[in-house]
């Protein structure tokens, strides 16, 4: 049968990751390093799994597998439709480029593939999972190897990042639980399609007191792993500290992961009361966060703060529940794995080889590497929304979505302004002046980050090019109803809002590099909560989660 394929979606990572941990006992650094390269073949082989089960999801179908043929509630199942299978393509289509960069000039050993495999086997759980209790298993499972990623190389801030994300994503998963506890208590069952089905039958048990504390704990728990404001606090550390590639990882795949698995609880719960607070919340967190990112001076803080800024466009698509809302908020959060993984790639890789952090200092390595220039307009020109990039049609998509709130769109347009001028900003690492040699670790971008680099570069290229069967897929796949007519991209209106944020990004760009912007700055990179304002903010999102039903 062609279920018993899905476990092997999770088991051959688990394999993959096996392989590189032998790599550990073998003296001969040279097999310890094919043992790596066949770690990371082992991701291209869950692809082929995806790929073989395609045809069945396309035509609209769902495969269920119970494990050890246990079948729920006693047993886990695995569940594969539309919305999973984008979310396992993504895992797949993202964290093998990652992989393979990482093979680059043998900088990771046979320890760093066995967790990032076991992180990629932790994601694609969470996506498969049919029930809450295995979903936070997977959680713990992805929070254990991210710590130990985060940390790998051992610099002070990365260790301390490390421990940062773990301590707060273990009290965000003590929200999870109490979730969980409490959909148990009630319903009797923690099966998704179980607790659905309870709720389409009988849906005042959906509206009790306590079922709306429940959803708002997993909003809470699901939402410090998706970073959106006010859960954000982690991120900009974890992202910044880690190794170039797990920063690539983190937030190319492992936010979204988080992301998609609210949005299934969200829907299959029926949970619609919701939508007006998610949609501030996304407006909000895609401004909050893209001002900290212009106030940065460290490059990779810079992008870590766009993390955090492009999910916010994510979530108010999402919640603006409208019919083109899925396909935008999907094509947004798909092209931005792809930019913003290559973002992560080529700033790092400039990190490298000039030696030093800071984008005031960093020797620019144009002249040196052109083709890790040219790769990084790419996805500079991606994240910006700039035509024909994917960008541009993810987020001509999100605005028209979410036109109906004329609050939010300004501020999603407002954010589009500031990420143009933080990535002029940040272009000067990659210009083509000449400079004295550079003090890095290393010379170039090497051959295996090169090609990974400019897989993703293609990415965001054709997924532009192609936006509208692009979209139309993933219609299929996760919207509902007939296709929407998608709004015409390149109309003189759009064209000229385009050249008129871009205007507007050059000039803010100019304002925050004069001296008054570079004061305001200074303050605003002097936000940083401690704990106590961080659990107040868990607390008072777990307070409005729970408030909002009832008004």
């Amino acid at each position: 049968m062609i279920e018993s394929m899905l476990p092997l979606l999770v088991v051959i990572p688990l394999f993959g990751g096996a392989s590189a941990l032998f790599g550990k006992a073998l003296k001969s650094e040279t097999l310890a390093y094919f043992t790596c390269v066949a770690a990371v073949a082992s991701m291209a082989f869950t692809g082929v799994i995806l790929i073989l089960l395609g045809p069945t999801i396309f035509d609209g179908g769902v495969l269920t597998y119970f494990l050890g043929g246990w079948p729920e509630p006693y047993g886990i199942s695995f569940v594969l439709d539309g919305f999973s299978w984008v979310s396992s393509l993504l895992i797949v289509v993202i964290s093998l480029p990652i992989g393979i960069a990482a093979l680059s000039r043998r900088l990771y050993g046979p320890p760093f593939f066995f967790f990032l495999l076991l992180l990629k086997a932790g994601m694609l759980s969470v996506c498969l999972t049919g029930d809450l209790f295995t979903m936070f298993v997977s959680f713990e499972i992805i929070a254990i190897t991210a710590y130990v990623l985060i940390a790998y190389e051992k610099t002070p801030a990365g260790l301390v990042a490390g421990i940062k994300y773990l301590f707060l994503s273990s009290i965000g998963i003590l929200f999870y639980l109490i979730g969980v506890f409490l959909i148990y208590r009630d319903f009797g069952t923690l099966s998704i399609s179980g607790i659905s089905a309870v709720i389409r039958s009988n849906p005042t048990l959906g509206e009790s007191p306590s079922i709306h504390l429940a959803i708002a704990s997993l909003c809470v728990g699901i939402g410090v792993r998706t970073a959106f404001i006010p859960f954000h606090t982690w991120l900009p550390e974890a992202h910044a500290y880690a190794p170039h590639p797990i920063s690539a990882l983190l937030s190319g795949v492992l936010i979204k992961v988080s992301l998609f698995a609210l949005v299934r609880i969200l829907i299959r719960f029926q949970v619609i009361y919701l939508n007006g607070l998610l949609l501030w919340i996304g407006g909000v967190t895609a401004l909050t966060a893209v001002i900290l990112a212009l106030a940065q001076s460290d490059a990779k803080r810079l992008l870590a703060y766009h993390s955090v800024s492009q999910m916010g466009y994510v979530l108010a698509a999402f919640a603006a529940a409208e019919s083109l809302s899925m396909s935008a908020s999907f094509s947004h959060a798909l092209n931005h794995a792809m930019f913003k993984s290559l973002l992560f790639l080529s700033v790092g890789t400039a990190v490298q080889m000039s030696g030093e952090r800071n984008l005031y200092r960093m020797k620019p390595v144009g002249r040196k590497a052109p083709l890790l220039s040219l790769v990084f307009l790419v996805g500079a020109l991606s994240i910006s929304g700039i035509p024909p990039f994917n960008g541009y049609a993810s987020k001509t998509l999100v605005f028209k979505s979410t036109a109906g709130s004329s609050a939010v769109a300004f501020l999603l347009k407002a954010t589009s302004v500031a990420t143009i001028a933080s990535f002029i900003k940040l272009s000067r690492v990659f210009s083509l002046r000449k400079t004295s040699e550079a003090g890095g670790t290393i010379s170039g971008p090497g051959v295996l980050t090169s090609i990974s680099m400019v897989f993703l570069a293609l990415l965001c290229i054709l997924s532009g090019l192609f936006a509208f069967p692009y979209v139309g897929i993933l219609h299929k796949l996760v919207g509902s109803g007939p296709t929407p007519v998608l709004p015409a991209l390149y109309t003189v209106p759009k064209l000229a809002s385009t050249a008129l944020t871009l205007t507007l990004g050059v000039g803010l760009y100019f304002l925050v590099v004069s001296q008054p912007g570079k004061k305001a700055a200074a303050v605003v990179k002097s936000y940083a909560p401690d704990v106590r304002s961080v659990m107040l903010l868990f607390l008072l999102g777990l307070l409005g989660f729970s408030a909002v039903a009832f008004f």
